[in-house]
C-alpha cells in the first residue's frame, strides 16, 4: 500500500457511479502567480481518490461533526471576515446567477 502524504488545494470534481466515489485532487498551478487576481486560478491535476460510497458517507459525517466544533466555527468566521473564504450569502448569490 502506498502511504504517501500529499498536499492538495481542493477537489475539482466528485463523481458517483455504481456505489464508487471518485474525487479529483488539484493544486494551484506553479506556473500562475498567486497574486494574479485578473485571471481565474489554474490547477494541476494531482490524482484521484477512489472509495466506496459508504466510506464517503462516513467521511461526510466526520466533516459534519468538525463543522459543528466551536474552534472550527470561529476559524471559518475569521477567514470569512478576512475575505479568504466566501460567506454563505456570497455562495448563495453566486449559485443564483
Amino acid at each position: 500500500m502506498n502511504n504517501k502524504n500529499m498536499f492538495v488545494d481542493t477537489i475539482s470534481a466528485i463523481n458517483v457511479n455504481n456505489g464508487i466515489v471518485k474525487m479529483n485532487l488539484v493544486a494551484q498551478s506553479s506556473e500562475q502567480p498567486i497574486t494574479d487576481d485578473n485571471n481565474p486560478p489554474k490547477f494541476d491535476d494531482l490524482g484521484q481518490i477512489t472509495m466506496p460510497l459508504n466510506g464517503f458517507l462516513y467521511m461526510l459525517s466526520v466533516i459534519e461533526g468538525l463543522m459543528k466544533d466551536d474552534k472550527m466555527k470561529d476559524m471559518i468566521q475569521r477567514f470569512q471576515a478576512a475575505g479568504i473564504i466566501p460567506t454563505e450569502q456570497e455562495i448563495k448569490k453566486a449559485q443564483d446567477k
